[in-house]
This record gives C-alpha cells, sequence and structure tokens, in this order.
C-alpha cells in the first residue's frame, strides 16, 4: 500500500485559514448569484492568493463597468468577513465557467507542493 497523498474533501489551507467552498458557495447565495464558481488558489513571492471567479446570472449582465465593479467589490467584502481572509473576485460573463458530468471542478491549485 502506497501512503495517503492529499486530501479528500474541499478544504482548503490558504495563509494559515483553512478554506471551504461552502463557506464561498453561502456567501455567493446570499448575495443573488447562482453557485456555479471557481477557486483558484496560486502561490506568488511565498504568499499564498485565492482568486474566485463568479458567473454571473444573465440578469444581472450587463455592459455598465461601474456596476459590475461595485459587485465584485460588495462579493469580496463578504468573503473577507465569512472567511478572514481578502480573497480576489471577478465575476464572468454567463455560462463561461466549464461545465463539468459528476462532481463540478471548483477549485483549481496552482501551488508546486
Amino acid at each position: 500500500m502506497a501512503k495517503p497523498k492529499g486530501r479528500t474533501d474541499d478544504m482548503l489551507i490558504i495563509r494559515g485559514v483553512n478554506v471551504f467552498p461552502s463557506q464561498i458557495e453561502t456567501v455567493l447565495l446570499n448575495n443573488g448569484y447562482a453557485a456555479n464558481y471557481q477557486i483558484v488558489v496560486d502561490r506568488v513571492n511565498n504568499t499564498d492568493t485565492l482568486d474566485v471567479q463568479v458567473e454571473m446570472t444573465p440578469e444581472m449582465f450587463t455592459d455598465n463597468v461601474g456596476e459590475i465593479t461595485e459587485r465584485q467589490k460588495a462579493l469580496a467584502d463578504g468573503l473577507k468577513s465569512m472567511l478572514g481572509i481578502k480573497a480576489k473576485v471577478s465575476l464572468v460573463a454567463p455560462k463561461s465557467i466549464a461545465r463539468s458530468e459528476g462532481k463540478a471542478v471548483r477549485v483549481i491549485d496552482k501551488r508546486k507542493i
């Protein structure tokens, strides 16, 4: 038997804080967004970064950049209060995040371990 590698749950440790995707999903649902999102974790200058890409609903999609910026800031503030760490939020166009069969791939971890 080989030694176990990796985690079986989706918990991430980012800058010493345990982050569960369900916490991010709760913030999104409370703010009226669909639960289609992706979490990208990377390491820049030995510091972990958290980027959350959120798919907007067709009703929310607009060409007004100021409105999109306000929504991103509101989501970033909600995530900071829930998680305790700062997360970069990117609102993307509807249907731009790839759908997957079975369990959705929510976390993309680009850190080198």
